[in-house]
């Protein structure tokens, strides 16, 4: 079970490894003040996770039955960071900085830098994790700020990173990504 701070429901995220569908994970989650309850599957799609399947009931405290209000109210973003979250490694809680690689410091050092899986790798789990839940917002710049590159570079490198699989696939207007094949396969193996 995990709480989110203020009113935001708690959820509780099982894990699914179903190779006969696309399904990653099922939630409940219960409004703070138990107006509603959802559950549901999340399904890993071409644009990234989703939520393939949402039922929604009044909870113990709701009045009547489901209303538009009430749909509103699910947090359905609050809902797919938790399972990204839990879809990851899990070394505890997610760190706010990394220390420096020597991949970091040759690149801080200056001149130009080869896009090559090395560094795709470093900045696809930099941003992940930077847009993890509960992290600040301004990935991009803390991105810059390790690497002493300007933000549109990194904007750049992000994007790279997408197209070669090391990062899922963006939704627009809005930051983070699910960790893509390549970067999964890192945690599996645990990064070496």
């Amino acid at each position: 079970m995990t709480s989110a701070p203020g009113a935001e429901p708690a959820i509780r995220v099982s894990l699914s490894a179903d190779d006969e569908t696309d399904v990653v994970a099922t939630f409940k989650c219960e409004s703070d003040a138990g107006e509603w309850l959802a559950s549901g599957d999340v399904s890993r799609r071409e644009q990234g996770l989703v939520i393939s399947r949402l039922e929604v009931s009044p909870g113990p405290n709701g009045i009547g039955g489901v209303t538009g209000g009430m749909l509103q109210k699910v947090p359905v973003g609050h809902i797919l960071r938790h399972v990204r979250a839990e879809l990851g490694p899990d070394s505890g809680p997610p760190p706010t900085t990394f220390e420096d690689t020597p991949l970091v410091r040759r690149i801080r050092e200056g001149g130009r830098v080869t896009l090559n899986d090395e560094l795709l790798r470093e900045v696809a789990h930099r941003y992940w994790v930077y847009t993890g839940p509960g992290q600040p917002s301004g990935a991009i710049k803390r991105l810059a700020a390790d690497f002493q590159r300007p933000e549109e570079t990194i904007r750049t490198w992000v994007a790279r990173a997408r197209r070669e699989e090391w990062l899922g696939p963006s939704v627009k207007g809005r930051a983070g990504a699910e960790a893509g094949p390549k970067l999964r396969y890192e945690f599996e193996i645990g990064f070496r």
